[in-house]
């Protein structure tokens, strides 16, 4: 059985990334409503020192701006009846490329960061906070990929993070939000979701993969250890999370099976018919 702590963060997460999806939704809906796609619709920006906006007659848009202390560099490029917006600072780099009525945008205050989207629905998102690098790839109609960083310390970590969802409503979301620098990668395929966090004091790395419809993977990191969850097959869950120090929690589950492990409480595995549930944890293996 799944502990209600472990399916909290899920479906915590699972919320935050619908409202991403809806407010997406509406934006792109906006943007095309009324106007036909015409081919060689293609617009792009780049800013070093000053803002610029361009549009093309149908919708198509880009914008690019930058900030605070130079040099910084900021290009994005849309077409299609896309949005591509990307921001940088502070000796930042960032990019955005949106294609086939989806949206890009990437914001980094210092550091380096790219968003890049193809397909209808699609939204990739990148945002970098006060430091770090990242990237966010969304393809395959209504397909979400969200990369952040975050940190309210004095001394700013930073870190890195990577989001990839391919396919149609797979949906992909890297954050870190610690004191300590930290790496979060999360990788969705075919509807699949996979959310990878590393919170608190952090330092540590998340990594989640998933594959198939409604899968769902899921690793937090709340120090200097190692989450890996892998859920492959449709609706098979995985969830992995670390709070001390060094540990190494890893879930595997597939064709519907679920693997929930930590290194806090005993592992749980149920295994699907034909299918595979495992967990490695300090807090014991299973099956």
């Amino acid at each position: 059985m799944i502990s209600w702590r472990h399916l909290g963060r899920v479906q915590q997460m699972r919320g935050r990334v619908a409202t991403t999806i809806a407010v997406t939704g509406v934006m792109l809906f906006v943007l095309s409503m009324g106007r036909a796609n015409a081919g060689g619709d293609a617009v792009s920006c780049e800013s070093t020192t000053a803002p610029e906006t361009n549009m093309n007659a149908d919708g198509t848009k880009c914008e690019t701006s930058v900030f605070g202390l130079p040099s910084n560099k900021a290009t994005a490029k849309a077409s299609g009846l896309s949005l591509a917006e990307a921001s940088a600072g502070n000796g930042a780099k960032a990019s955005a490329n949106a294609n086939k009525g989806s949206s890009a945008d990437c914001v980094v205050s210092a550091g380096s960061g790219s968003a890049t989207s193809s397909g209808t629905g699609a939204a990739a998102v990148v945002d970098i906070t006060p430091v770090g690098g990242g990237k966010a790839k969304a393809t395959g109609s209504n397909s979400t990929a969200v990369s952040t960083i975050s940190s309210t310390a004095s001394d700013p970590a930073g870190g890195n993070v990577q989001s990839d969802a391919s396919g149609s409503g797979s949906t992909a979301v890297a954050t870190v939000q610690s004191t300590d620098v930290g790496d979060a990668n999360a990788k969705a395929k075919s509807g699949a979701t996979a959310v990878a966090t590393v919170t608190n004091i952090g330092g540590g790395t998340a990594k989640a993969s998933s594959k198939g419809m409604n899968a769902t993977a899921v690793s937090t990191v709340e120090e200097a250890c190692k989450a890996d969850s892998t859920a492959k097959g449709t609706n098979s869950t995985a969830v992995a999370a670390c709070e001390n120090a060094s540990s190494v929690v890893t879930a595997e589950a597939t064709n519907g099976s679920t693997a929930v492990g930590s290194d806090t409480m005993p592992p749980t595995c149920t295994p699907a018919p034909g299918g595979i549930a495992k967990v490695k944890s300090p807090m014991g293996n299973c099956p």
